[in-house]
């Protein structure tokens, strides 16, 4: 993938820039940063990227982002390997960017555009990349529609922001609880379960919320028409260990294709472990723990990497603990992946692709 050249950067905005400091703990995606890029769509036609200040964005209170939703975002990182920066499959990142934004009817984004504002403001925030084990640059592309009216009809205006976080860990645990969501659902056939809008993840929080009250972390989605399949969990994808195979659910349409999870599968498949996409039925996979011919599972994003679940669990209280919470196939898969991202490894399928 090429990166175009590197924006230019008005000297104000870099000496902001030189003058942030990171906290010791980063957190995630809390720590702002003094630029941001944007573009405009208006009369048919995306203008070029400019970057500028990081400020409050000015709407109009009947935008139709605000009232129809039309909004598609994404997530990526940048890697810190000694003096270098780099990013991780960016490419994909790009392609679901714009299939999001062709189902909610938005204009697609140019991979030119794209990239030339990822790729500067990866540059120009250099020194706020953090190198330390867990750490990135975090980043998070978005468009909205920015048209005034009321009216139910497609914008003719939209905006695209690049905006980047220093970020340590999605999780503070090494490990999570994930609850088995059997009331409500969170895509359904032919919705916008696999592309990366904003309504996918509000209409998960109320039942992460309650997830949370149970003393969990995360909640395991199942099939809208059955509540018997499972899917994905609520920001990421989901892996199994059985009896010595990498089972994940089948891409239907109403899941998110992951990077990460796409990566772990072409990873897999290398290291000669027999990965198996298919439908999972909840209470097969119930038994497979108890059993313990499942010994590993763990989630997997751009935020979670790989992150180790050390039990599924019932909203009357029960729980089904994993054999292993982070297993020997887990390690060995979150290593090579880390390896590669951070260039302590060979790179054999072109995945990183370095910032000028």
């Amino acid at each position: 993938m090429t990166v175009p050249d590197i924006l230019p950067l008005e000297p104000k905005l870099s000496e902001a820039i030189s003058r942030e400091t990171l906290p010791e703990q980063l957190g995630f995606g809390h720590v702002k940063v003094a630029v941001m890029a944007h573009a405009s769509y208006r009369e048919g036609a995306w203008s070029p990227v400019k970057l500028k200040a990081y400020e409050p964005i000015c709407m109009d209170p009947s935008a139709k982002a605000l009232h129809y939703g039309q909004q598609v975002f994404e997530g990526m990182k940048c890697y810190k390997n000694g003096d270098e920066l780099a990013l991780f499959r960016p490419d994909l990142n790009w392609k679901r960017f714009n299939y999001s934004c062709h189902r909610l009817a938005m204009p697609e984004i140019p991979e030119s555009l794209f990239m030339q504002a990822v790729a500067s403001m990866c540059h120009h925030v250099k020194p706020l990349v953090p190198g330390g084990e867990g750490e990135s640059l975090y980043i998070r592309p978005f468009a909205f529609a920015s048209e005034p009216g009321l009216g139910l009809a497609v914008s003719k205006d939209y905006e695209f922001y690049v905006i980047v976080t220093p970020s340590g860990g999605y999780f503070s645990a090494s490990e999570v609880h994930v609850l088995i969501e059997r009331t409500d659902c969170r895509a359904a056939p032919g919705g916008t379960g696999a592309a990366k809008v904003a309504g996918n993840y509000a209409g998960s929080l109320k039942s992460l919320i309650n997830s949370q009250q149970k003393g969990y972390q995360q909640n395991l989605w199942l099939d809208a028409e059955h509540k018997r399949y499972i899917e994905e969990l609520s920001g990421m994808n989901v892996f199994s260990v059985i009896n010595g195979e990498l089972h994940t659910p089948k891409l239907s349409g109403t899941i998110l294709p992951g990077v990460t999870r796409d990566s772990l599968i072409c990873l897999g498949k290398a290291m000669g472990i027999s990965v198996v996409e298919r439908e999972m039925d909840i209470d097969e996979l119930v038994a497979a723990i108890k059993d313990g011919s499942c010994t590993e599972m763990f989630a997997c994003g751009t935020a979670a990497v790989l992150t180790p679940i050390a039990a599924l669990g019932e909203a009357d209280g029960t729980r089904y603990v994993l054999k292993e919470s982070f297993g020997p196939l887990s390690q060995s898969l979150r290593k090579k992946l880390v390896d590669i991202q951070r260039q302590k490894d060979s790179d054999p399928y072109g995945w990183v692709v370095r910032v000028p």
